[in-house]
């Protein structure tokens, strides 16, 4: 069996943003820039349920964070085609 982990350090672009989705599930997403120096690397995070909720307050645009979770590809449009997105078990806050 193949895995699909990761697990990355990186800087917040935005402020993250809760939404609650009609079934009550709150769902985290916020971007950050985790490229080697001299690389362009973004990639969008999500996180659902209560831990997305738990995880909000520690988190603000600019800091460092730490992200473990897996890699899913973006269904839909003609626009996401190849566009990838990470999906957080666990973040924590680099000091």
């Amino acid at each position: 069996m193949i895995g699909n982990r990761i697990e990355l350090d990186g800087r917040l672009l935005d402020q993250p943003e809760v939404r609650i989705t009609p079934a009550g599930t709150p769902i985290l997403r916020f971007t950050v820039e985790c490229g080697a120096p001299g690389e362009t690397l973004k990639l969008g995070i999500v996180m659902t349920g209560e831990s997305a909720l738990a995880a909000k307050p520690l988190l603000e645009r600019g800091r460092q964070v730490k992200v473990i979770g897996r890699m899913r590809m973006l269904k839909g449009s003609l626009k996401t085609a190849g566009v990838f997105e990470v999906v957080a078990e666990s973040i924590e806050q680099i000091e």
